[in-house]
């Protein structure tokens, strides 16, 4: 029995006694309450669908959260208060750009003082065809003091960036800059523009940040290598980039980026991720960094399109290969049931540890809900359960699923509070941990 196989059958027969055994009396939840990390939805506020509430950060130092709506390029600084969610400060950015431009993804300093934000630009003549697809990095102060929001600087980077990562002392930014061609279903249509992904040095402050290099993609035989999301590993020597269209993980050694000012993606290493059981390729998005039960650094990476998460060791290979079981999501919520498309579309993940274990957090997208692993030991992990979000959902299983759409998460550092952007309701869930901590 390969490796595979066992972790499913010991996940499908812990998901098996869950059933029986009795879970959570919410019946939008999953899990064994009594031993695995157990929660509950606590609140959910509407941000007005103008919004398209899609990005969600912990903000050090304080239970708040930063909001990003990306087609209003709006930031909210959420504050978490006895239980609910309240609107600390707003701010619009760019008010006069009356383009398709967005801000699509942010990172927030260790010290929660300041974010940085990837923002897109499409330009065009005055008949309305694209000209350039480009994009910046935007850094703003996020202390709510009547500045929240306030642009300390923009840089340029690479055309249309998806993600943006900070490394742990707050030296070195980067950001995958998409592109986001036809050919991968998006929306730059100007021949010719390149994927990238672009370092920038913060040794000056966010005030006056200095492109340190860039790297070029070069498309591979399995697909354009479009760079969706990134991190850092816990030493900032290397960034972790998964490539959604060609199936990859790129690692990318700073110091190699940094000296040659520009390189191509030939010169970084390249790992090809496994399809699932049933030969289904990954489509891989989000990616998070984790530490196992001995201290050693793992990634996970949502399988957004066959339904997995994948546990990598600090070297980036693929050390379990995790299916989202059927037994593991509650009838109640929504699925997608068509074929050829995932029933629950694993999106974003987040990280935490609770009570001395560490866990991840993963959006649901078709199915409107958070799934819960405990990861202390990534060989073996333990699905802990599944939460539905979202205010109001009409979702079904059908060909459309969950109409609540959870993108983004966050997580408090110890697993009190979790937080969704739910971008097909814009709203921003509120799940609350049900043990000590």
């Amino acid at each position: 029995m390969n490796a595979w196989h066992g972790n499913h059958a010991t996940l499908w027969m812990i998901a098996l006694w869950m059933t029986f055994a009795g879970c959570a009396e919410d019946p939008a939840t999953s899990g064994d309450s009594n031993t695995l990390y157990s929660a509950e939805l606590a609140d959910t506020l509407l941000m007005g669908m103008a919004d398209n509430a899609e990005v969600i950060v912990w903000v050090p130092g304080a239970d708040r959260a930063l909001l990003v709506s990306s087609k209003a390029r709006k930031l909210t600084l959420l504050a978490v208060h006895e239980g609910a969610l309240q609107i600390v400060a707003e701010a619009a950015l760019f008010p006069e750009d009356s383009s398709e431009s967005e801000l699509t993804n942010a990172a927030v300093s260790s010290d929660g003082s300041w974010a940085v934000l990837t923002r897109t630009l499409l330009l065009t003549d005055s008949e309305g065809a694209q000209t350039a697809c480009e994009g910046e990095l935007v850094f703003v102060g996020l202390t709510p003091d009547g500045t929240f929001g306030d642009i300390l600087s923009t840089i340029s980077v690479g055309a249309m960036p998806d993600s943006v990562a900070i490394s742990d002392d707050d030296a070195w930014v980067a950001s995958a800059d998409e592109r986001d061609g036809p050919d991968a279903w998006g929306k730059c249509e100007v021949p010719g523009t390149e994927a990238s992904i672009s370092i920038v040095d913060l040794s000056a402050g966010p005030s006056a940040p200095a492109l340190a290099g860039k790297l070029w993609m070069v498309d591979g035989d399995t697909g354009p290598r479009e760079p969706e999301d990134l991190c850092f590993s816990a030493d900032g020597e290397r960034i972790l980039v998964t490539l959604q269209d060609s199936h990859e993980i790129a690692i990318l050694p700073l110091a190699d980026v940094v000296t040659g000012a520009t390189s191509t993606s030939e010169t970084m290493t390249l790992i090809a991720l496994p399809p699932n059981a049933l030969g289904a390729l990954p489509w891989p998005d989000g990616i998070t960094r984790f530490n196992d039960m001995n201290g050693e650094e793992h990634f996970a990476v949502a399988g957004e399109w066959n339904d997995t998460i994948l546990l990598l060791d600090a070297a980036g290979d693929v050390i379990t290969n995790l299916p989202i079981a059927l037994g593991d999501i509650p009838e109640m919520l929504p699925r997608v049931e068509d074929e050829g498309s995932p029933r629950f579309s694993p999106d974003s993940l987040t990280t935490f540890v609770h009570d001395g274990r560490t866990h991840i957090a993963v959006t649901l997208r078709h199915s409107g809900a958070i799934a819960i692993w405990d990861v202390s030991d990534p060989i073996a992990p333990v699905f802990c359960m599944a939460v539905g979000v979202g205010k109001t959902e009409a979702g079904a299983d059908d060909e459309n699923g969950s109409t609540i759409r959870p993108e983004g998460i966050t997580a408090s550092p110890h697993g009190e509070w979790l937080l969704t952007a739910n971008e097909g309701e814009s709203s921003v869930s509120l799940v609350r941990s049900l043990a000590g901590n």
